[in-house]
């Protein structure tokens, strides 16, 4: 009789956890080192901005599961053929779009930050280099964007980023014309990816409204480098470029990313 109760009960368990997992909802998130929470000197940490969002989303949707794809070092086209991460399905597109396919109509959110490391030489000041990522970029990120969406329909809702400036950090190193010339870099980028994102019925967080990136004319006072610009403070204090030489954003930056996704996908 003891064997037919735990029997029973572990059956029970079974089909329950069957049935939770089959009404489970998720949240997909998609892209590069931003995507996992790399930090400085850490690989993918529970600190990113996809941990922070999904933990303001869960709060209003109790069974949203988080499921990282992200791959540090991922560029557009090595998102697209593979390379760099191991994935069953091939590539980050692929695995994508074979989750896409086998939850399709329980993923809620996709998020997705790709492209940065296509164009990291343009932010750096090299620009023949710089153009030739662009180049990929402006081919292959509506191929990401459009082929999500295809895979995934309409229930999900879809976003993406601008992204914040680390060139800005050079003006704590006394050389404020390169700080000032990333600027309209940036903003031909940003203007890739926007184009892009809205073209396939993607939302855009303003990661660089929050980061303040044009705002040269506010002056903040920080401990450590003085009296700055405030797009150059946001810098310093939310990544760790002015102090590392690393443009990864830190735990704060991590949340003001977040931030400007949750104010677009809730």
């Amino acid at each position: 009789m003891v064997v037919l109760v735990l029997g029973s009960g572990a059956a029970s368990a079974a089909s329950a956890a069957s049935a939770a997992s089959a009404s489970a909802t998720y949240y997909l998130a998609l892209g590069d080192s931003g995507a996992v929470g790399v930090q400085a000197g850490q690989g993918p940490t529970d600190e990113g901005y996809t941990d922070v969002l999904h933990a303001a989303l869960k709060a209003e949707h109790p069974g949203l599961r988080l499921v990282k794809l992200g791959c540090p070092g991922e560029t557009t086209t090595t998102m697209l053929k593979g390379g760099i991460c191991a994935y069953r399905a091939g590539s980050q597109m692929d695995a994508a779009l074979d989750f896409l396919k086998r939850h399709r109509g329980r993923v809620r959110y996709v998020t997705l930050s790709i492209g940065v490391n296509n164009v990291g030489c343009l932010l750096e000041g090299d620009l023949a280099c710089g153009l030739k990522g662009v180049g990929s970029l402006l081919a292959e990120l509506p191929q990401i964007t459009g082929g999500l969406r295809a895979a995934g329909g309409d229930v999900p809702v879809y976003a993406s980023m601008t992204y914040y400036d680390p060139g800005l950090a050079s003006w704590v190193k006394g050389d404020r014309a390169t700080a000032i010339a990333s600027v309209p870099m940036l903003d031909a980028f940003n203007g890739v990816q926007r184009g892009a994102a809205l073209a396939s019925g993607f939302k855009v967080a303003d990661v660089n409204a929050a980061f303040a990136t044009h705002d040269f004319s506010t002056q903040v006072t920080t401990a450590q480098y003085g009296t700055v610009p405030l797009n150059v403070a946001r810098i310093c204090a939310w990544t760790s470029q002015c102090a590392q030489g690393d443009g990864h954003a830190n735990a704060a930056g991590y949340r003001t990313i977040a931030g400007a996704f949750l104010r677009v996908v809730s």
